[in-house]
């Protein structure tokens, strides 16, 4: 694949090309990073219990990494999740030993935004502000009362409603005036979690607060439905969202579940599922490639609203599916869902990406 140049300079011209980075897979990765990406993500090192483990004090060194590496790319990042229901520390929650009233969680947000906007403003054109707030399914009444149809139901929720997100936005719209705010979350494609997360995006607006995008992840745990797929962007689209394709992978069961949702373990079919994803075949490395392709045509196609396409690590060697949704104790499976494999070496979809734009 010698011909292979730089796939981020190949989509110059339509959007950038991004992965979500750990300091060690910076070291390992820095000549793949240096060749073929102009954007990075901290995978974990800016989120809230990263960045502020105890009230006030603030360690940076991690995130720190990620910067001098964007910083000697010659890019800047998107800065991902300071507030999320997940890597959150419980003092967050806490007055003491009571619950913390609203305006101190409140409180708690800007001041961790100010910090962060004031250390790291000139290296971010972008903030996921918010992730994963809305809730992936309808609640029982009778077995969960009270709560709510759009949100979920998350310590953040339980305390302030939607107050968290208002105070979130607020206080990164007036410590980071210049950067793009974003809301982000997955299954965003998924007609009722897509409902739900244009009801949150329509009511935050309405509290006035600024809202520039909409981060789909894109995580593919099966076959994508490339129609609705479409259909989400021209709905976000149509609300004015630029859009960004936040934390793109495609796992194993992709190229073999035809469903619509993910396998998870006491579901029907699991077990198989674990039996076919255990057998990299060919034939399936190759389905993986093939559904590659065919979602970078759809984004090329909307390239008027998609700024930039990020995937969720870097090669194969290292990603989070390979342990995610597993039973306890289980080892392991190698989900090879990455655009480079476990060597570092581009995969054949990305040759094809780039001849697409040839």
């Amino acid at each position: 694949m010698s011909e292979i140049i730089s796939l981020a300079k190949s989509y110059e011209k339509y959007f950038k090309i991004g992965a979500a980075v750990s300091p060690r897979q910076i070291r390992k990765h820095h000549d793949l990073l240096l060749r073929h990406f102009n954007s990075l993500t901290a995978e974990n090192e800016m989120k809230y219990d990263s960045t502020e483990p105890e009230e006030g004090h603030f360690c940076f060194d991690k995130a720190d990494s990620v910067v001098a590496m964007a910083r000697e790319m010659g890019v800047k990042i998107r800065a991902h999740a300071p507030v999320w229901h997940n890597q959150t520390p419980a003092w967050m929650y806490l007055d003491g030993n009571r619950p913390a009233p609203p305006e101190l969680i409140y409180e708690r947000i800007d001041a961790h935004t100010k910090a962060l906007c004031e250390r790291y403003n000139r290296d971010v054109y972008a903030w996921d502000v918010v992730n994963e707030a809305t809730r992936d399914d309808v609640p029982d009444p009778e077995k969960n009362p009270g709560e709510s149809p759009v949100y979920r139901n998350s310590e953040y929720y339980k305390l302030c409603g939607t107050g968290f997100m208002e105070a979130a936005f607020r206080s990164m719209e007036k410590y980071s005036p210049d950067a793009r705010l974003f809301y982000n979350d997955y299954s965003e494609c998924v007609p009722e979690k897509r409902n739900r997360i244009v009801t949150l995006i329509r009511g935050l607006r309405e509290k006035g607060c600024r809202v520039d995008g909409i981060g789909m992840q894109q995580h593919h745990f099966a076959a994508p439905d490339y129609d609705e797929i479409k259909r989400s962007i021209e709905i976000y689209a149509s609300m004015g969202l630029r859009i960004h394709v936040t934390e793109l992978d495609v796992s194993m069961m992709a190229a073999f579940n035809q469903g619509s949702r993910r396998l998870k373990p006491g579901d029907p079919g699991f077990d198989e599922y674990i039996r076919e994803a255990l057998k990299a075949t060919p034939e399936k490395l190759s389905k993986i490639d093939e559904i590659y392709v065919r979602l970078f045509e759809i984004y090329r196609s909307y390239t008027d609203v998609i700024d930039c396409v990020t995937t969720w690590g870097i090669a194969d060697d290292y990603t989070w599916l390979d342990f995610f949704g597993m039973r306890r104790g289980m080892p392991p499976i190698k989900q090879h869902p990455l655009l480079f494999d476990e060597q570092g070496m581009p995969k054949p979809c990305v040759q094809q990406l780039m001849d697409a734009v040839k």
